[in-house]
């Protein structure tokens, strides 16, 4: 019979599996929707529009700035999504 700490530290190994696993397959098909052609153009076009590449602060406009920073968070989850490192991701979903 498995005590409360082995079961609560076998419920955790699961869920984090299951994180691993969602994370995989979020990164998969991120890669899927932006290396088409298609979605390489989209992408251009919200690095672009996203500010990834450019400052998003405006002189003397915080409500700006902060709208700004909150459209780069959008390209840059992007970005950190289509980098992420599969091997790495399978390994840890394996644990």
């Amino acid at each position: 019979m498995e005590t409360i700490e082995e079961i609560t530290k076998r419920q955790n190994l699961e869920a984090e599996q299951k994180r691993g696993e969602a994370a995989m397959q979020r990164s998969k098909d991120f890669m899927e929707s932006f290396e088409s052609p298609s979605g390489k153009r989209v992408y251009t076009y919200l690095s672009r529009f996203c500010l990834e590449n450019r400052t998003a602060y405006v002189e003397g406009s915080p409500h700006k700035t902060s709208f700004n920073e909150g459209a780069r968070s959008v390209i840059l989850e992007i970005r950190r999504w289509l980098d992420m490192d599969l091997t790495k991701l399978s390994k840890e979903s394996e644990l």
